[in-house]
């Protein structure tokens, strides 16, 4: 059985890693097709607690939750395109609703994205943060991306 790699994944793992870099460790970090809505679109969620992540217990009891979306524009709610959004963590791991905006582009650098990140963790603030991942990164998960998008 060949296991295909979902067009995202490579975005979501560098988020991860520049997570990791700013010591603050994803507890789980997950890319899938969300698909239980009239049109599936690409999420990718990372969870970050006091535990695992260092992130202030204080702040967030039992966590945030990191959540990027990419929409293929065909639902009339949702714009095309990439977007960041968080949410806090409730005790049995679900998270609250609605999700909060991240002040960041879709396809934000990662190492901007922990800053923003960090700084919404520690100050219950996220800093908006504009630099974009580099183009020979971001170009293939981008047209892969848009492939996927053609094809559901």
């Amino acid at each position: 059985m060949t296991t295909r790699t979902l067009p995202h994944q490579p975005y979501i793992d560098a988020i991860v890693d520049a997570l990791a870099e700013a010591q603050m460790e994803p507890e789980q970090a997950d890319a899938f097709v969300e698909d239980s809505y009239d049109v599936p679109y690409l999420r990718g969620v990372i969870t970050l607690t006091p535990e695992t992540s260092g992130i202030p217990a204080d702040r967030f009891r039992h966590g945030l939750i990191l959540i990027w979306d990419w929409h293929t524009g065909r639902d009339e709610e949702f714009d095309q395109g990439p977007a960041w959004q968080w949410a806090r963590r409730n005790e049995d791991g679900s998270n609250q609703w609605p999700y909060e905006p991240l002040p960041v582009p879709g396809f934000v650098a990662p190492p901007m994205l922990a800053a923003a990140a960090t700084t919404l963790a520690h100050t219950g603030m996220a800093t908006s943060m504009n630099s974009l991942w580099q183009d020979h990164k971001r170009k293939p998960v981008e047209a892969a991306i848009e492939a996927w998008g053609a094809e559901s």
